[in-house]
Parts: C-alpha cells; sequence; structure tokens
C-alpha cells in the first residue's frame, strides 16, 4: 500500500509577535520526533528547508517588508505541496505566517475548489494597520486573509481575497477588541466563542465548524494559534489567556472528527519553548497534529 504523501514546513519567524521567542517551534517539534512518529502514522514525510528571516528588523517598516518576503516564501512552498497533491503540516513561528500559508494553498486550488478554513484561536487576529495600537502583524492574518490589511500581504500569489468570509469559521475565542469583532461581523464570518464550547460541547463545536467550511465539496484546512488551549495545558505561548480549550478535550474532539479526503492539512503557530514546561505545549502540538491527520476513533 502506498504511504500518503506529507510535507512539514517549518516558518521559523516571531518578527509579527511583540514577544519574539516564537521562532523556534520547527526545531522544538523537530527534536521531538515529528518527522518519526508521523512516518509511524503511515506518512511519506519530506520536511522543507525552514522559512528563516534574514536579518532583525529595526523598524516597522522593515518588520512588514520581511514578513511579506518570509510569507512569499511560506506560499510558495504550500502552493508547490498542495499542487502535487500532499498533505501539509505547517509549523510557526508566529501566526502571521498564515498568511503565507493560505496564500499558497488558495492559489493553488484556486481553479478546482474555494479554501475554506477552521481557525482554532483565543484572538480574532483580524485587526488592520488601520485598527491596531501594537502595529504586531500576528494578530492581523484573518483580516488579510480577508482581503483587509497591508497591500504587500494581501496580494501575496494573487490579488484577489484568499477565504471568502462564508468559508470561514473561529473557534475557541475570548479575547478581542472591538474593531475586530466589527469588521468580522459585518462580513458575516462563523466565530464560535468560548462560553459556546463550553455549552455544547468541543465535539460539537469542532463538527459543526468542519461542516461549515467544507460545505459543497470545499477543500479546507485547520490553522491553530496554540493560545487557544488554556494555559494550564499549554503554557509555551506568548499570549495566553485564560479560560481555554483543555487540552485532552482538544485532542478527544481531533481525534473523533471526520475530517475527510478534503482535508489539505494543519497549522501550528506561537510555540514559545522559553515559555514551556518541559514541552509540554510542544508534545501536544504534536499530538494535535497527529488527529488531525489519523483516521477518526469512533465515539464510546
Amino acid at each position: 500500500m502506498q504511504k500518503k504523501q506529507l510535507q512539514v514546513i517549518g516558518y521559523a519567524s516571531c518578527y509579527g509577535a511583540k514577544d519574539q521567542r516564537c521562532d523556534t517551534g520547527p526545531t522544538t517539534l523537530n527534536s521531538l520526533q515529528l518527522s518519526t512518529r508521523l512516518a509511524d502514522a503511515g506518512f511519506d514525510v519530506s520536511w522543507s528547508n525552514n522559512v528563516t528571516p534574514t536579518h532583525v528588523p529595526d523598524s516597522n517598516a522593515e518588520t512588514l517588508s520581511l514578513i511579506i518576503n518570509n510569507c512569499k516564501e511560506l506560499a510558495r512552498q504550500t502552493h508547490k505541496a498542495v499542487a502535487a497533491n500532499k498533505q501539509i503540516v505547517v509549523i510557526g513561528g508566529d501566526h502571521s505566517g498564515a498568511i503565507g500559508t493560505w496564500s499558497g494553498v488558495h492559489s493553488a486550488l484556486q481553479h478546482s475548489s474555494p479554501l475554506g478554513l477552521i481557525w482554532i484561536d483565543a484572538h480574532m487576529d483580524s485587526h488592520t494597520p488601520d485598527s491596531s495600537i501594537s502595529d504586531a502583524i500576528h494578530g492581523m492574518p484573518v483580516a488579510t486573509l480577508l482581503g483587509y490589511g497591508a497591500a504587500g500581504l494581501c496580494h501575496i500569489e494573487s490579488e484577489t481575497n484568499k477565504i471568502q468570509p462564508q468559508n470561514l469559521c473561529l473557534v475557541g475565542v475570548r479575547s478581542f477588541e472591538a474593531a475586530e469583532a466589527q469588521l468580522l461581523n459585518e462580513l458575516g464570518v462563523k466565530i464560535f466563542y468560548m462560553h459556546e464550547i463550553q455549552k455544547l460541547g468541543l465535539n460539537k463545536v469542532l463538527a459543526l465548524a468542519k461542516a461549515h467550511v467544507s460545505r459543497q465539496g470545499n477543500k479546507y484546512g485547520l490553522s491553530m494559534d496554540l493560545d487557544a488551549i488554556d494555559p494550564a495545558d499549554a503554557p509555551g505561548v506568548g499570549s495566553p489567556e485564560n479560560h481555554g480549550i483543555s487540552g485532552k478535550n482538544l485532542i478527544s474532539a481531533l481525534k473523533s472528527l471526520n475530517f475527510g479526503e478534503n482535508f489539505i492539512g494543519i497549522e501550528i503557530s506561537e510555540l514559545n519553548s522559553e515559555r514551556d514546561d518541559v514541552d509540554k505545549t510542544a508534545r501536544l502540538a504534536i499530538e494535535a497534529i497527529l488527529a488531525c491527520l489519523s483516521d477518526p476513533q469512533p465515539r464510546n
């Protein structure tokens, strides 16, 4: 039986975040034998050279230019992998990398299928340069993928928006600003806040999210900021928010979800190894990756 083809891509950049200690995510997961675990799960694994910054930027303008260039390279790699019918695992880095990841996927799919995306995150990541107080680009990728933001980021691979609002679903949100909520509400983006997860259960919410982004046969992926998980279970993140998703519940829900053949792959971002507790968050990230790519487990 031929093994499934899987491309792992590292985005070793931290300059989209204020806490610039998340660039070692790819090397950390590599040191914890991610490739071996994936191979044992039945994949033929290739790991691309990590996308890395060429220098340390010293201004907001230089930071933007650097992230544009990094995202262009990341988009080139994801486009190539998806065009070759490989599933992808992208490991950040800060969540600005999602602009490159899904711009490349959109470009590879644009003549065959709309792109759907489940976005698991404590935050909305939907600021624009006009609404952001911090100017941190990791707070802007959702807006950028929807076509709102710096032109250099919005126009990677193509000048069209990469995701249509009806094909996007945010899960786990519990910290946001009014301008972000206004943009997403005006666009009609589906959002499951933490209080809805607590009411409905994570299994139900993820099933609804998957149905929402993959309807009409859409190809779809999953992008997860590890700060969606409660800090008690995932301390190794740059922007922790209390009262998050249980790590145990997350892995269980992902394992039980039938991702199906239209699932493109998973992106993991914001692993901050310096804030981690004996690789607790890193190991949880690996389990999340494996859960998304494995065959679903039957529910009791």
